[in-house]
This record gives C-alpha cells, sequence and structure tokens, in this order.
C-alpha cells in the first residue's frame, strides 16, 4: 500500500516553486513508483511540462530530457513575448498550441527528425480545419526554425534538424491596387459616404488601418500630415491601445489635399471615434467599412433582393488595405521616385516599396499603346 505521505523533497518543491506536481511515470522492480517532480513559477511554462511528460508517458516515452514543448513554451517567453505586441503574442501562441505542440510536442528536443519537422508543416491545419494560406504557412516555417536555431545556440541540440523543410500552404489571392474604374466609383461614394474622409485617408494619403485611428487636428500643419502612432486591438476588449507606427520608418510626414482638409473636423482630438469622442473601436471600425463598400458594390451595379445583394458587381476580395496600395501604384503613375516613395509609404525595407512599383497592370500598357 502506496503511502500519502509527502517526501522531503515535495515539501521543498512546494515552498519555493509556485507551481509544483508529482507525476509517477513508472515502477522498479519492487514496485515502488518512478516520481517526476515538475515545477515552475510560471504556470503556461509548468502547464507545458505536465502536459509534455503526460504525452511521454501515454506514448511509452521515456520523461528526463526536455521536449519540444518545454522548449518552445520557453523559447516564446525568452525571445518573443517580451517584444511583440498582443495580437502578435496571440499569433504565436496559437501556432504553439494548435500546431507545434500537438504534432511534435511530446517528442524530445534532440530526438526530433527532419521528416516529423514536414509532416507538421504537411498537416497544419487552422482553427476550423481548413488548410493553411500561404502567408501563415510562411509564419509556421519562421516560428519553428526560430525554435530549433535557437535551441542549436542554446547548446541543447547538436544542429538544427529544421533544415530544407518546405513550406506548405494555399495561394492566396495577393492584394492589388483598384483598377482605374473602381477607383473612380470609391471616389464618387466617398463624396457622399459618412466613412469617405476615412477611405479618403487611406487611398490620398497611403495611411494604414490602425494609422487613422489615432489622427486627429493636431497631426495636421501646413498640408502635411505628421503620422506617429498607431493602434493595435485587444482581443478581449476589441478596443485600441497607443502604439508606435509598425516600423521606425513608419513615423512620416505625408501631403494632404485641401479637398481632404476641408472635409475633417479641425477642432475634434480624433478626426474619426465613436459617441464618447473615443478612438474607433475595431467592431465600429469594420462597419464603417462594411457600409462604405456596400455602397460601393451597389454604385457598381450590383443585383439586389429585397436590400439584400444576391449578386456582387465590386470585388468581395477588396480591404482598405487595398486604398494604400492603389496610394503607392499612384506615385508610380506620377513619377516619383522609388526612395521618396519608400518614405510616404514608411515601408523599412525599400524592396517592399519596389514590389508594388513593378506591378504592372493592363491598363497600365494600354496607356502605352499609341
Amino acid at each position: 500500500m502506496q503511502s500519502n505521505k509527502c517526501t522531503f523533497l515535495e515539501v521543498f518543491m512546494a515552498n519555493k516553486y509556485k507551481y509544483s506536481r508529482t507525476i509517477v511515470i513508472g515502477h522498479k522492480d519492487d514496485g515502488t513508483p518512478i516520481r517526476k517532480y515538475i515545477q515552475d513559477n510560471n504556470k503556461a511554462r509548468f502547464e507545458a511540462k505536465v502536459r509534455a511528460v503526460q504525452m511521454l508517458v501515454a506514448r511509452g516515452g521515456t520523461p528526463g530530457k526536455v521536449t519540444v514543448e518545454q522548449w518552445a513554451w520557453q523559447w516564446y517567453h525568452t525571445y518573443k513575448e517580451p517584444h511583440v505586441g498582443e495580437s502578435q503574442r496571440n499569433n504565436y501562441e496559437e501556432h504553439l498550441r494548435l500546431r507545434i505542440c500537438p504534432a511534435i510536442g511530446f517528442l524530445a528536443l534532440d530526438n526530433v527528425k527532419p521528416f516529423q519537422l514536414q509532416e507538421m508543416m504537411n498537416n497544419a491545419r487552422t482553427s476550423k480545419g481548413k488548410p493553411l494560406g500561404a502567408s501563415t504557412a510562411a509564419k509556421l516555417h519562421y516560428i519553428t526554425h526560430a525554435i530549433f536555431e535557437q535551441a542549436e545556440i542554446n547548446g541543447l541540440i547538436a544542429s538544427s534538424p529544421f533544415r530544407r523543410i518546405e513550406t506548405v500552404g494555399e495561394d492566396e489571392k495577393s492584394r492589388r491596387a483598384l483598377t482605374r474604374a473602381e477607383e473612380q466609383i470609391v471616389r464618387e461614394v466617398a463624396k457622399r459616404h459618412y466613412a469617405g474622409p476615412w477611405v479618403l485617408l487611406m487611398l490620398d494619403c497611403g495611411l494604414r488601418r490602425g494609422e487613422t485611428v489615432p489622427i486627429g487636428a493636431r497631426d495636421v500643419k501646413d498640408g502635411l500630415l505628421c503620422i506617429s502612432q498607431s493602434v493595435e486591438y485587444k482581443t478581449k476588449s476589441n478596443q485600441p491601445t497607443l502604439k508606435s507606427t509598425k516600423t521606425a520608418a513608419g513615423a512620416r510626414y505625408v501631403p494632404i489635399p485641401a479637398e481632404l482638409q476641408k472635409q475633417l473636423d479641425m477642432k475634434s482630438r480624433y478626426f474619426f471615434h465613436i459617441g464618447n469622442g473615443r478612438m474607433l473601436s475595431m467592431t465600429k471600425m469594420r462597419r464603417m467599412w462594411h457600409s462604405f463598400y456596400r455602397a460601393c458594390d451597389i454604385a457598381a451595379g450590383a443585383e439586389l433582393y429585397r436590400n439584400a445583394v444576391v449578386k456582387h458587381a465590386f470585388d468581395p476580395a477588396i480591404t482598405p488595405h487595398y486604398l494604400r496600395h492603389t496610394y503607392c501604384s499612384n506615385l508610380r503613375r506620377q513619377g516619383v521616385d522609388l526612395k521618396t516613395a519608400q518614405y510616404l509609404m514608411g515601408h523599412a525595407d525599400i524592396s517592399t516599396t519596389a514590389n508594388i512599383y513593378s506591378h504592372v497592370t493592363e491598363e497600365d500598357v494600354r496607356e502605352l499603346q499609341v
């Protein structure tokens, strides 16, 4: 009969660590239980350790070595969590919880084979069970590569097994600039729609969606718009939190058309706000865009039945980012040099601007015809 008395080591662990647990991982020949002591002051790391040991025991593994799940969470808490915003933290945690840990988390870190990593990439799915898009698959590839690279740097493994692993993801529809016809519809609708000035800030000034939220009268001076802040939205509260621009290069001055400036309330702290004067919530911003898109769809000739759109005439894939992309394409058409365009767009890497500049449409080719 096993004794329920705690050993001295268990009592010591309980006093030293915030979270502690003892798991029986086997028995000796004489029936004496073999215990694995788990402890940590961080709840997420502690739970990861417990799950890793339980999975190893269930699958006949041998606890004692660092598992992928243990190191993956340690890597995240050390190298990423302190340095990224909440939306990025949620993204990292989703990849760890849904894809990496369930697939390879139970494996000993120094015993992972390349084929197991490739299988993980091949079988990765979204939370709804669908194949990953190209950008999500690329993010998973980056995270997994970084986990094993840091493990090698820290001497936990002799060399990283994450080499020549292929990214597997479905092609996504790339963002593009609006066509001339689409841009004309957007500008016509903007003249009468309440969200028109907000849309034109992205179309005529190249602002990112998050950069439009904290913009106010104090940011306009002598025909220039000072962009120095952006916002991120907390998943639970749906409320904006001020942060710096996406990159250091995002802080910039851009010209603002005089006609657009006249449409803005130059006495308002925020040009676009909810009733009590606070910055737009994510819900309000989405409603603004959906309302504006619907107006464009109807203006383009969408078929309606009892006031519901049954057949679109305006591309449903168009998002606010298409407006910013159009701004960059218009800079190219106006002959603005690449370096200036990079500054106005707030791109940290000039190759990002160059990729947009290199997009030549059928309309551009037709303009060359004599």
